[in-house]
């Protein structure tokens, strides 16, 4: 199909000038002709030539009138309903060429950032100056970070978070989306578009969510903490219960507001996360000790299962060591929790191109492969729906990712359905500590 269309487009300009030059030729041999029977005399014959030439000539002006006016006609309607659909788009939209000009905006961008009454700056730079471009953070947005830039050497930006004032000074937060324009395959790219859209809203709302998490949590904290305090508290006094039904009901009693506690407690921490209040205490610790720490405490979780630790000599980092003691939990309950048939978990800790790196390895049911891309999504829950869900929140792995990452670190997982998982994380390595625990050990 895509040969038929080329092939079509590509002979329809020669078939006017074809029949333009068939049709020229013949006028002007068979006037040329006619003239030569009707008239005799030599001056008679040049001035109807004359004539002829101003009649060819007219008749030529009048069609290609008429081309130029249906052609400027055509190109207006096209150019009108192209900024029809600008307009019409809620999204603020705009051009910017490779000289970084302005080139084309629609209305959006006008109404978004308050610049009806001044108008579009036709320069990028000053564009950028006006509204006070920067990151999330409030750093400065370079030259070369910024979207349109970025577009212009031929990457997509998709949905790129940024900070900018309107005109009366208040704080928007946007989303920057920017694709280069390519005519040629090959080309470097002379155009960029940018899609701005306006996320002020949303993230108030996200806030105020945050907010009230963070809220409920904290009053969630002191019912849970009296419900299981007078549970402990009435089996002290009555060891055992009354009848063996009720020491068993002061155990769930126990047990059940530990599990609340501990939602409760990954409740606030997401919160406080996305409020920007999850403080990071460093430390320098060797890894491995308190991964061994960790797999003493969770072995008496299941006797169906076996821990065991792989380490390849000393680990030192810099790190919170109550945060990473949090993901190393996470991780091995959900090793656990994945893997209801028993059997070992394999632990390895070792030194990889200047980081610690902790895998943790369960021979359990595996994630669906269409599940994974979202594993780190908060609130998402890969075995939601099916057979093998095993309840929470889908608080956990979210919130692991997010202190890895605030340590500079990295957190990704192997899995295939049905042969078990394999989750990693990575945090950089302090050589000054293992350099002065090496010194210590051969004193």
């Amino acid at each position: 199909m895509s040969t038929g269309l080329k092939a079509g487009r590509a002979s329809t300009p020669w078939r006017p000038v074809a029949i333009y030059a068939v049709v020229a030729g013949l006028w002007i041999i068979l006037s040329d002709v006619l003239l030569a029977g009707l008239v005799r005399g030599l001056g008679d014959f040049v001035q109807v030539q004359v004539l002829k030439g101003w009649l060819y000539v007219a008749a030529t002006s009048v069609l290609l009138y008429a081309l130029i006016r249906k052609d400027t006609a055509a190109l207006r309607e096209s150019e009108a309903r192209h900024r029809a659909s600008l307009e019409s788009m809620a999204d603020a939209l705009f051009l910017v060429d490779s000289h970084g000009r302005i080139v084309e905006a629609n209305k959006a961008v006008l109404t978004l950032f308050g610049l009806e009454a001044a108008g579009m700056p036709t320069e990028l730079q000053r564009f950028i100056e006006l509204l006070d471009i920067r990151h999330p953070d409030g750093s400065p947005v370079a030259w070369d970070a910024l979207p349109s830039q970025r577009a212009l050497k031929g990457e997509t930006v998709r949905e790129q978070e940024l900070l900018a004032r309107r005109s009366n000074g208040a704080l928007l937060h946007i989303s920057a989306t920017a694709s280069p324009v390519v005519t040629d395959m090959g080309q470097v790219p002379e155009l960029a578009v940018v899609v701005l859209r306006d996320l002020t809203e949303l993230k108030r709302l996200e806030r105020m969510r945050d907010e009230f998490l963070s809220t409920a949590a904290h009053e969630l904290r002191t019912p849970i903490t009296t419900i299981k305090g007078y549970a402990q508290l009435l089996d002290r006094w009555t060891p055992g219960g009354h009848e063996p039904r009720e020491g068993k009901a002061f155990r769930i009693l126990n047990r059940q507001s530990d599990r609340l506690t501990q939602l409760v407690q990954e409740l606030l921490e997401v919160s406080r996360l996305q409020l920007g209040r999850l403080a990071l205490r460093r430390q320098r610790f060797e890894l491995g000790e308190l991964v061994a720490d960790v797999l003493e405490r969770m072995q008496g979780v299941s006797s169906r299962h076996r821990l065991v630790l792989h380490q390849e000599g000393p680990v030192f980092v810099d790190a919170d060591r109550e945060r990473i003691d949090q993901v190393l939990v996470n991780l091995f309950d959900n090793a656990i929790k994945y893997s209801p048939e028993g059997g070992d978990i394999e632990v390895r800790v070792a030194s990889r191109e200047g980081t610690g790196v902790v895998s943790i390895r369960d021979p359990g049911m595996g994630i669906p492969k269409e599940r994974q891309g979202q594993l780190f999504e908060r609130f998402y829950r890969a075995h939601a729906g099916l057979e093998s869900d095993r309840g929470g929140m889908g608080i956990g792995l979210h919130l692991s990712e997010q202190i890895v990452q605030r340590h500079g670190g990295r957190i990704w997982f192997e899995s295939e359905p049905g042969k078990g998982s394999t989750f990693s994380f990575s945090l950089a390595l302090v050589q000054q500590a293992a350099q002065e625990h090496e010194h210590e050990a051969r004193v």
